[in-house]
């Protein structure tokens, strides 16, 4: 009977060591909201700002996106306050909008307002170099 207790113990023991040491690993801030399963690219254009090239090579322009000067003047990007880079891999998941911007470059470049969209979820996979 002593050694039933013993056993269990153990195993308790054992499965919380290893819970604890699964939390270590660092991972990507996540914004929680359903439907959060497309891989895109982020992109930068100039004259139309931040981009996303979804897996399907289609390409779309978060309208909640921004992007700051940093401190050595680099542009810092963010999508729904989540920090994103050129070149990251990230899933997101959106809804088409039906904002209309009027005549913008990125329009006259063939994105129209179709294109538009408003990220509900963001999670970063990899850093671009």
């Amino acid at each position: 009977m002593k050694n039933t207790y013993c056993k269990r113990f153990f195993l308790f023991f054992l499965a919380g060591v290893l819970s604890l040491a699964a939390c270590t690993q660092k991972e990507d801030a996540v914004m929680p909201q359903e439907n959060c399963d497309t891989l895109a690219v982020v992109q930068y254009v100039p004259s139309c700002g931040l981009q996303l090239q979804l897996e399907n090579s289609q390409v779309v322009v978060p309208l909640n996106a921004s992007y700051t000067t940093g401190p050595a003047n680099e542009l810092v990007f963010k999508i729904k306050d989540f920090p994103v880079r050129v070149g990251q891999r990230i899933i997101v998941g959106y809804l088409k909008s039906d904002v209309e911007l009027g005549a913008t470059p990125c329009n006259v470049a063939g994105y129209g307002n179709n294109n538009l969209v408003e990220i509900t979820c963001i999670a970063g996979i990899e850093q671009g170099t």
